[in-house]
């Protein structure tokens, strides 16, 4: 079991909110980057769920084919992206608005080589005609707001999506939650993240699958696959170097295969869990890096020393603290600071450590 949680912590109702705000935002960004991007056609609660293009062309370059099936299409994001790899793109949907504005993009954007189908993905009119998909991708729908995601609350049903469809072809992927705990499904679970923040999980079935776990890393490219040989590697002592891994990798499990990749051993204090070691090293799978530069007791006057010691004149401030507390504890600290270097402050087990992030 991976142990993870650094950095500032929160509820567990404000990280969702956090998040929804982080995909919206890098949904936003990369859309903006698009030279038609101001005359797609959405509404505002379907665009909360669109996939952003970074991750759509990801997807489309790893499910390229010559006919491809996008169930749940919504309003094409990703039904576009396919259209640029793919021959042929049957884009299946039940809701008549979002089908309609995902015509109307494709027609802004000149794309002439997706099938719209409007209806239930597991009727067997429908079946009938994706009958020469070679590979199926599907967006199920999830509830808005749930305490806990649930394979039993996901629409169409799962279970009857894999019976129906591997009779048409044994290729299948499925966008899942990213925070579901459970995945009762023997298939590659792919967790990908988006410029340091968790963004998708995709199940890869039978032929797509190439693993039982990975993490990607966008927009870089970069993946880091389970295996079976890897072994956690623990250490008590604090290394020269210091290490977040990215979301993705935390969330995938692959934790010993990220140490064993990168020669590190992971720290624990708590909750939080680092990577340590006395090299240097950059890797896409570290969201954060650090140079150790000092420790002391966790005294706010010894604090203060180490951090003059270096030429600080701010400190950010990376263990468990009350919100309302935070800036009155970094503003009297940097009231006696007089340098010009930023530094991080963390709290590992009873000792308060300088960092410098690289």
């Amino acid at each position: 079991m991976v142990r993870s949680g650094t950095g500032i912590f929160c509820s567990e109702r404000v990280k969702k909110g956090l998040l929804l705000i982080v995909l919206m935002a890098v949904t936003k960004k990369t859309l903006s980057k698009h030279p038609e991007a101001g005359k797609l056609s959405y509404r505002d609660e379907d665009f909360r769920w669109a996939t952003p293009e970074i991750v759509a062309e990801y997807r489309a370059q790893r499910l390229k084919c010559g006919i491809i099936a996008d169930l749940g299409c919504g309003i094409g994001f990703q039904a576009l992206a396919f259209a640029k790899t793919c021959k042929k793109v049957y884009a299946v949907e039940i809701d008549k608005d979002k089908i309609e504005s995902a015509k109307k993009n494709a027609e802004i954007l000149g794309i002439s080589n997706i099938e719209f189908i409007t209806g239930d993905a597991l009727s067997g009119k429908v079946l009938e005609r994706l009958k020469d998909a070679e590979i199926v991708f599907c967006d199920p729908e999830r509830l808005p707001e749930e305490s806990k995601r649930s394979v039993e609350t996901i629409r169409p049903d799962i279970h009857e999506l894999l019976k129906k469809y591997s009779a048409v072809t044994e290729n299948i992927a499925i966008e899942f939650p990213p925070q579901m705990a459970e995945i009762p499904f023997d298939c590659e679970k792919e967790y990908l993240s988006v410029d340091g923040q968790l963004n998708r999980l995709t199940l890869y079935f039978n032929g797509l699958q190439k693993c039982g776990r990975s993490a990607v890393i966008l927009p870089g490219k970069d993946k880091l696959c389970s295996a079976e040989e890897a072994a956690l590697e623990e250490t008590e002592k604090l290394g020269e170097y210091l290490h977040e891994a990215d979301p993705a990798v935390v969330k995938a499990g692959l934790s010993a295969e990220l140490s064993q990749k990168t020669k590190t051993a992971l720290y624990f204090s708590g909750k939080a869990v680092f990577f340590t070691g006395d090299g240097k090293i950059n890797s896409p799978f570290f969201k954060n890096s650090f140079k150790v530069v000092d420790s002391c007791r966790q005294d706010e006057h010894e604090i203060i020393a180490a951090l003059k010691k270096h030429k600080a004149g701010k400190v950010i401030l990376r263990f468990t603290i009350e919100p309302k507390e935070y800036w009155n504890v970094r503003g009297r600290i940097e009231a006696k600071l007089t340098g010009s270097k930023t530094y991080a402050l963390l709290y590992l087990n009873d000792r308060a450590i300088v960092v410098e992030k690289y």
